[in-house]
C-alpha cells in the first residue's frame, strides 16, 4: 500500500478539495445524467435516488463550498470525519460507523475515500462500501475500473469484510468468496468487468525504454492489473517467458518430410519441393527454415533443402533471402558464399530483414538461429564494412554491438570523458560511414540523445521525427523515439519551436501530433481562442498510423485481446477523443475569460483546480498514466528536465504550465492582486489558494511539486539540481506551510469569522506536526466544530514528538 506523508485533513472535513462538478455518466448505459445543484436539494433527492443515480454523484463546486455549513450534509460529514479519528487515533474501531447511520447517502463520500493514498481512509471507504452491499459494490467497481487508478489495494477487496470490520476471522476459507460480494460470481458481470479492466490497462513498454525510472514511478501499483490478478491468478495476467516457444506444436509436414528424404532428388522433384515449400503459409515457412533447415549442421544440408534456400537467395521479393544466403554460406555454398560478401561490404540494407529477427523475436528458434547467422558472419568476416562497423558503433557505446559486453576500460573512460559535441560528432561520422548499417537507427538515436544534451532541441526533434517516419536501420530501436518526442512536445519545446517545426517539409508526416501539441500548450498559455482555432479541424484519426506504430506496434503484448484496431489506430482515436473533450472545455474557459469579472475569473481558477481540471492541459500521449511517464527525476537522462543544460526558469515556466495546480495557483494569484476584488471572493479565494497548495503537496508526484517549485504566490528557492541543495522537500515543506501561514493571518485580520481559518489551522498542524495549530484552534475559535477534533489530538498526541 502507498503510505501517505501526511493526512490531508480538508479533504476529508470538506469531501474532495479540487473535485469538479461533473456527474458521471450512468453506468447503466443509460445516456441520464444527474446535476445535484445545492446541498439541501442534493440531501432531499439522495433519498429518492436509485443505487445506479447515487453512485454518480460527485460534489460540484457549490457544494463543496457550502458543506461545511449545511445541516444535512455537515452532519454526514462530521461522521465521517470522527470515525476516521477514531480509527487513526483512538482506541479501537467506531461502533456505529456513518454507513449504519445514514446509509447509501454516504456512498458519495465513501467512494472518495476508496481513491485517498491515507491507508486509513482507503480502508474505510471500501469497508463501508463494501457494508453497503449489492448493487453498490457492483457500481462501484465498474466506475473504478473505468478510472486507472492506483488505490485501493486489492487486499481491501479480497479479505473478508468482517476481517476488516472488527480483526476476526469469520471462518470464511475460500479464497473466492468475496467475488460474490461485488457480483462477480455471475458470468455476464465477471466478463463484462474482466473486459472493463484490460481496456484501461496502464501500457506496459519494454523495460529499455525506462531504464532510469524515478521514485515514484517505481513504487506506483495499478489497482486494475491487481485486480486481474485477484480474479484470474498470476499466470493468466503474468504469462510465463519460456525459451524457445513450447506452446507451439511440433511442425507437422509429412510431405516436406518425404522431400528431405531424398538423396538424389530429379529436377521434376525438385520443382515439385520448392513448389510446396511457396505453397506454405509465411509462418510455417519461417519456422521450416528455422527448425528444419536451421538444426541441419553445417555443410550437412539435403539436397532439397539446399534447393529451396538457393531458390530463396535467388528470390529479391523474398522476405527470407538474406537469411537463405547465410545458410547457404554457413553450407559451404561457393554462390551463397560470394552473395553474402557482397552484402556484408556494399548494401549492408540487405542485413536488415535478418537483424531485425533477433531484435523482434527474442526467446524464439528463429531468434536463436539469426543470431547465430550473425555471429558466424562476424567470425567468419571480421573486416567486412558490416562487422567493422558493429566494432566501430561498440566502442563508441563502451559494449559489444552483439553480446553487449563491455569495452576495454580504457575505451569506457575515453567515452565519458567526451563532451556531448564531442559524442554527437562521433555518431554523425559513423551514420556518414555507415548510412545503411542494420544499427543505423540505434545510432541515430544516439545522435539524437547527444544533440539534445548540446541544447541542439531541433536538430534533435528532427532526427526523432526521421526515425518515426522513415526507415532507418534495421528499426529494432525506432520504439525507444516516442518517450523522448513527447516529453519534448510536453514540456521540452517552446510554442515558437513547434510552430517553427510545422513548417519544415519532413515533419509533414507528424503534423496532426505537432498541431495538437501547439493547441494544448495555448490553452495551458490562457489563450483558449487560439488554442480552438488551431484544433478547429484537426484529426488526429486522419494522422498515418506508421508514426505512433514505431511504438505501439513494437511489442503489443499489453494489446493483446484488448483491441479490434491496431495498437496506433486506437490510440489515435483515443487522443481524437480527448481533444474533443478538451475543445469544449476551452469553449467554456473563454467565455469566462471573455466576461473578465472577478467572479469568472474565480471560476476560471477553480475550473483549472477542480478534479477535472487536468483536462485542459493534458498531452493525451502519455496513454493515460502521465505521472508514470513524464520525466520528473533522473534528469541527467532525460533533457527536458535538467536545469544544468537548460535555462532553469524555462524549464520551470514549461512544467508549470503543464501543472492543473500551478495553472490554478496563478490564475487565483492574479485575482488577489486585485484590490477591487468583493470582499467575499477575496476570502473564497484565499481559501483555495490554500486547498490547492495542500493537494499538490498530498496528492501528486513530489518530482511535479519539486519542478514547479515556487508556484505562484509561494516564496521559495527555484530547486536548480545543485549538489548543495541536499534536501529540497523539507524547504519545499517549509515554503507551502510559510504561505498557509500568511493566508491564516489576512483570514484572522480582515476575515475574524471565516469559517475556513480553523480548517487552516488543522491542516497546517498536519503538514507541520506542530500542536501549536491546534492549541491556537483551541483557545481562539471554541464554537469551532473542529475544536473536538482538535481536543482529541491534543490529547492522544501529545506524546509524540510534534509529528503527524
Amino acid at each position: 500500500m502507498m503510505k501517505s506523508r501526511y493526512y490531508l485533513y480538508l479533504a476529508v472535513s470538506i469531501l474532495a478539495l479540487g473535485v469538479s462538478g461533473v456527474l458521471y455518466e450512468s453506468l447503466s448505459n443509460s445516456p441520464k445524467k444527474i446535476k445535484i445543484p445545492l446541498p439541501q436539494e442534493a440531501a432531499r433527492q439522495a433519498e429518492k435516488l436509485n443505487p445506479e443515480e447515487i453512485t454518480q454523484i460527485e460534489v460540484d463546486e457549490q457544494i463543496r463550498d457550502r458543506l461545511r455549513t449545511d445541516p444535512e450534509w455537515r452532519e454526514i460529514a462530521a461522521a465521517i470525519r470522527q470515525d476516521i479519528m477514531i480509527l487513526k487515533w483512538g482506541a479501537g474501531k467506531p461502533q456505529n460507523p456513518a454507513w449504519k447511520r445514514y446509509g447509501a447517502k454516504a456512498y458519495p463520500l465513501l467512494d472518495y475515500y476508496t481513491r485517498s493514498k491515507d491507508e486509513v481512509r482507503q480502508e474505510y471507504g471500501v469497508v463501508g462500501i463494501r457494508s453497503l452491499g449489492k448493487p453498490y459494490t457492483t457500481l462501484w467497481l465498474t466506475r473504478h475500473l473505468q478510472q486507472k487508478l492506483t488505490t485501493p489495494d486489492i487486499y481491501l477487496l479480497t479479505v473478508s469484510l468482517k476481517t476488516l470490520r472488527d480483526g476476526t476471522n469469520d471462518g470464511i476459507t475460500n479464497e473466492k468468496a468475496w467475488l460474490k460480494e461485488f457480483g462477480l460470481d455471475e458470468k455476464a458481470t465477471r466478463d463484462r468487468l474482466l473486459n472493463l479492466a484490460k481496456q484501461n490497462l496502464k501500457p506496459e513498454p519494454s523495460s529499455s525504454e525506462y531504464p532510469y525510472k524515478n521514485h515514484y514511478q517505481l513504487n506506483v501499483s495499478e489497482f486494475n492489473k491487481d485486480f486481474l490478478v485477484a480474479v484470474l491468478g498470476d499466470n493468466k495476467v503474468y504469462p510465463p517467458i519460456s525459451e524457445p516457444k513450447a506452446s507451439q506444436p511440433p511442425l507437422n509436414l509429412p510431405e516436406w518430410s518425404k522431400f528431405a528424404r531424398l538423396t538424389q532428388p530429379n529436377p521434376s522433384q525438385i520443382k515439385n519441393a520448392i513448389a510446396y515449400y511457396r505453397s506454405l503459409p509465411g509462418k510455417t515457412q519461417e519456422r521450416l527454415l528455422a527448425e528444419r533447415l536451421g538444426q541441419v549442421k553445417a555443410g550437412k544440408i539435403s539436397p532439397i533443402g539446399k534447393a529451396v534456400l538457393q531458390d530463396e537467395a535467388n528470390n529479391p521479393k523474398s522476405a527470407d533471402q538474406t537469411w537463405a544466403i547465410a545458410e547457404l554460406e554457413r553450407h559451404g555454398d561457393a554462390q551463397g558464399t560470394k552473395l553474402l560478401q557482397q552484402i556484408i561490404n556494399n548494401d549492408l540494407s540487405k542485413l536488415h530483414p535478418l537483424t531485425r529477427v533477433t531484435g523482434y523475436e527474442s526467446h524464439t528458434i528463429r531468434n536463436t538461429h539469426a543470431y547465430y547467422l550473425l555471429i558466424n558472419i562476424a567470425h567468419k568476416y571480421p573486416q567486412s564494412k558490416f562487422i567493422t562497423g558493429c566494432r566501430e558503433y561498440g566502442n563508441l557505446t563502451g559494449v559489444s554491438y552483439f553480446d553487449k559486453a563491455e569495452r576495454p576500460p580504457a575505451i569506457r573512460d575515453r567515452n565519458a570523458k567526451k563532451t556531448p559535441l564531442q559524442q554527437s560528432q562521433d555518431w554523425q561520422r559513423w551514420l556518414s560511414k555507415y548510412p545503411n548499417h542494420p544499427g543505423a537507427d540505434d545510432a541515430t538515436y544516439h545522435l539524437a540523445r547527444s544533440l539534445q544534451e548540446n541544447n541542439d532541441v531541433m536538430g534533435a526533434m528532427r532526427l526523432w521525427n526521421k526515425l518515426m517516419t522513415q526507415p532507418v536501420g534495421d528499426g529494432d530501436a525506432v520504439y525507444l523515439t516516442y518517450p523522448y518526442l513527447r516529453s519534448l512536445l510536453d514540456v521540452g519545446l517552446t510554442i515558437e519551436q513547434i510552430k517553427s517545426l510545422l513548417k519544415e517539409p519532413a515533419i509533414q508526416p507528424m503534423v496532426p501530433l505537432l498541431e495538437y501539441a501547439l493547441s494544448v500548450r495555448y490553452a495551458r498559455g490562457q489563450n483558449y481562442a487560439q488554442a480552438l482555432e488551431t484544433s478547429a479541424k484537426l484529426d488526429l484519426t486522419k494522422m498515418s498510423n506508421n508514426v505512433l506504430g514505431s511504438y505501439y506496434n513494437y511489442n503489443p503484448y499489453w494489446w493483446t485481446g484488448r483491441l479490434s484496431n491496431p495498437p496506433a489506430m486506437e490510440v489515435q482515436k483515443q487522443m481524437q477523443a480527448m481533444l474533443s473533450q478538451q475543445r469544449q472545455r476551452w469553449q467554456h474557459l473563454l467565455k469566462l475569460q471573455q466576461e473578465n469579472t472577478p467572479d469568472t475569473q474565480y471560476q476560471l481558477a477553480s475550473d483549472w483546480a477542480g478534479a477535472g481540471g487536468w483536462k485542459n492541459g493534458y498531452m493525451a500521449i502519455w496513454d493515460g498514466f502521465r505521472a508514470f511517464h513524464l520525466p520528473l527525476e533522473d534528469c541527467e537522462t532525460w533533457w527536458v528536465c535538467n536545469m544544468k543544460r537548460r535555462e532553469p526558469n524555462l524549464v520551470r515556466s514549461l512544467y508549470q504550465d503543464s501543472s492543473q495546480n500551478a495553472v490554478a495557483l496563478s490564475q487565483y494569484q492574479k485575482l488577489l492582486d486585485n484590490p477591487h476584488i468583493p470582499p467575499e471572493l477575496r476570502e473564497k479565494t484565499l481559501y483555495m489558494v490554500a486547498s490547492t497548495l495542500l493537494w499538490q503537496w498530498e496528492n501528486h508526484p513530489s518530482g511535479e511539486t519539486l519542478r514547479i517549485h515556487p508556484p505562484a504566490g509561494v516564496s521559495g528557492k527555484p530547486y536548480l539540481d545543485n549538489d548543495d541543495y541536499q534536501n529540497p522537500y523539507k524547504q519545499m515543506l517549509q515554503d507551502y506551510q510559510s504561505r498557509i501561514d500568511r493566508i491564516i493571518i489576512e483570514l484572522q485580520i480582515r476575515f475574524p469569522q471565516s469559517a475556513y481559518i480553523d480548517d487552516l489551522l488543522f491542516s497546517n498542524y498536519y503538514l507541520s506536526g506542530k500542536l501549536a495549530y491546534l492549541q491556537q484552534l483551541v483557545q481562539r475559535y471554541p464554537k469551532s466544530d473542529r475544536v473536538l477534533e482538535a481536543n482529541f489530538l491534543l490529547q492522544n498526541r501529545t506524546h509524540e514528538k510534534n509529528a503527524p
